[in-house]
C-alpha cells in the first residue's frame, strides 16, 4: 500500500513539474524587469519605463500614460485606452468596457495579461503591471498609432468567416479561400 502512494506521489509531482515547464515555455509578448519588450519570437521591439512611457527601437517615445491613466499617442495626441490602477486596460475605442485585457496576480514576478476569454496575451515583470497592457496595445498595433480605429466612424466592415484577418470596408470575396465576406 505504502509502495501505491509513493507511486502516486511521485507521479503526480512528474505531472505538475510538466505542466509548469509547458506553461512557462509558452509564446507571447513579454515585457522584462528593465522595460524591454520582445514580441511573441523573443524579438526586440521597444521599452517601457516606469513613468509610463513607450519608446520603440530606436528610443522615439511612441506613446505615453497621462496623469489619469489614459495612454495616450505621442505623435498625434489621440486617446488610445485607458489604464486602471488595478492593472486592467481597456481600450479607448471598445465597444464595451469589458473587452480590454486584465493582469493577474504576480507569480514569481511576474504578470500574465489576459483577454476577455482569460487567454494569455503577454507576460510582463511585476515592475511593469500598471502601464503593461498599454504597452501590449502599442506593440500589438505596431506602433502605428496614426490608424487606431474609431468604430464611430466607420461605415460598414466585412471580413471572412474562415480567415477573420482578411477585412474590406466593402463586399467582396477572401484573398486566401475565395468565401464571400460577411459584414460584421
Amino acid at each position: 500500500m505504502k509502495t501505491i502512494k509513493k507511486m502516486s506521489l511521485v507521479l503526480l509531482g512528474v505531472v505538475c513539474a510538466i505542466n509548469i515547464a509547458a506553461a512557462q515555455n509558452y509564446k507571447a509578448p513579454k515585457i522584462d524587469a528593465s522595460g524591454k519588450i520582445y514580441n511573441m519570437d523573443g524579438k526586440y521591439m521597444g521599452s517601457l519605463n516606469n513613468k509610463g512611457e513607450i519608446s520603440d527601437t530606436l528610443g522615439t517615445k511612441v506613446a505615453f500614460v497621462d496623469g489619469t491613466g489614459m495612454l495616450i499617442d505621442a505623435k498625434t495626441g489621440k486617446k488610445l485606452g485607458k489604464a486602471e490602477k488595478n492593472g486592467n486596460f481597456v481600450p479607448y475605442f471598445s465597444e464595451t468596457p469589458d473587452k480590454g485585457w486584465t493582469i493577474s496576480a504576480p507569480l514569481n514576478g511576474t504578470c500574465l495579461v489576459k483577454d476577455s476569454k482569460g487567454n494569455v496575451k503577454a507576460e510582463i515583470h511585476e515592475n511593469y503591471k500598471q502601464f503593461g497592457p498599454c504597452a501590449i496595445h502599442c506593440m500589438e498595433n505596431n506602433m502605428n498609432h496614426a490608424e487606431v480605429l474609431d468604430k464611430s466612424k466607420l461605415t460598414a466592415v466585412y471580413a471572412c468567416p474562415m480567415h477573420p484577418e482578411v477585412v474590406s470596408d466593402n463586399p467582396g470575396k477572401c484573398s486566401k479561400c475565395g468565401m464571400e465576406l460577411k459584414k460584421k
